[in-house]
C-alpha cells in the first residue's frame, strides 16, 4: 500500500476537477505570455522616440480617429502591470509618463 500518495480524490476532488484546474493554469500562463509578448511588441514602438515625441505620437492617433483615448489607455495600463511583474521598472516608467501626456493633451 502506498499511503504516502496524495489522492485528489480522498479530498472530495473529482479527477476531471484536477484535470480543469490544471488546464486553467496553463490557460493563464498563456494569456500572460501572450500579455507580455503585445507589451513588448508596443513597446518597441515607443523606444524609437522619446517621451515627448512618443505622446506627440500617439495623440496624434487619437486626435485623427485611429486609436480611442480608452484603448489607450487599457494599453498602456495593461503594459504598466506586465512590466511590473517582470520588475521592467524602466518601462513601466515611459509607459506611465507616455499616459500621463497624452491624458494631458485631451
Amino acid at each position: 500500500m502506498m499511503g504516502d500518495e496524495f489522492n485528489p480524490e480522498d479530498h472530495g476532488i473529482e479527477m476531471d476537477e484536477m484535470a480543469k484546474m490544471y488546464a486553467e493554469q496553463d490557460m493563464a500562463e498563456e494569456q500572460k505570455e501572450w500579455a507580455r509578448e503585445q507589451a513588448n511588441r508596443f513597446y518597441r514602438d515607443f523606444e524609437k522616440l522619446d517621451i515627448s515625441q512618443a505622446i506627440t505620437a500617439v495623440y496624434a492617433l487619437v486626435k485623427s480617429g485611429e486609436l480611442d483615448l480608452t484603448e489607450v489607455t487599457t494599453m498602456l495600463d495593461n503594459m504598466i502591470q506586465v512590466f511590473e511583474e517582470d520588475e521592467e521598472y524602466e518601462k513601466c516608467h515611459v509607459c506611465k509618463q507616455i499616459k500621463i501626456g497624452v491624458n494631458a493633451k485631451v
